[in-house]
Order: structure tokens, then sequence, then C-alpha cells
């Protein structure tokens, strides 16, 4: 079941860009932020990595922190 979200006061220099990559991208503005917004969820968050990397630690998957560090900056660019 679908369901229906409102997003209020982005700033037009927003909006005014996703209109115009929807546009690109021949789908209508609400289809293409929906489609954003299913990919960004559709990752771990860098907490979740964070918590997965600890995890592999404890088993003695051996992360370093630098390891660490980067595995959290890939996932906040992504």
């Amino acid at each position: 079941m679908s369901k229906n979200l409102q997003v209020r006061d982005l700033d037009e220099e927003v909006v005014a860009e996703l209109k115009a990559r929807a546009a690109r991208a021949r789908q209508s503005l609400s289809t293409y932020a929906g489609e954003i917004l299913t990919e960004a969820v559709s990752r771990p968050s860098p907490d979740e990595l964070l918590e997965r990397i600890k995890a592999l630690r404890e088993l003695g998957g051996g992360a370093t922190h630098e390891q660490v560090i980067e595995a959290v900056r890939k996932a906040r660019e992504s």
C-alpha cells in the first residue's frame, strides 16, 4: 500500500532542480522524488554500518579505526 508524503519549506532552488531533473528523466516530480527516497532508505545508514563493523570486529574481523572511518565517509557520500 502506498502512502503520501508532503515535504514543506524546501528552498526554491532545490525544488527547481528537482523539477528539472525529473523532467530530464521524463518523470513526474512525485515519481522522481519517490525514487530518490526509496533509494536512500535501501542503503544502510552510517550508524547501521558502524554497528555492522563493530559486530565484525567482535567476531575477530579486525577492522582498523581508519577502515571504519573510511566506510562511514563512503556511506555519507553515497
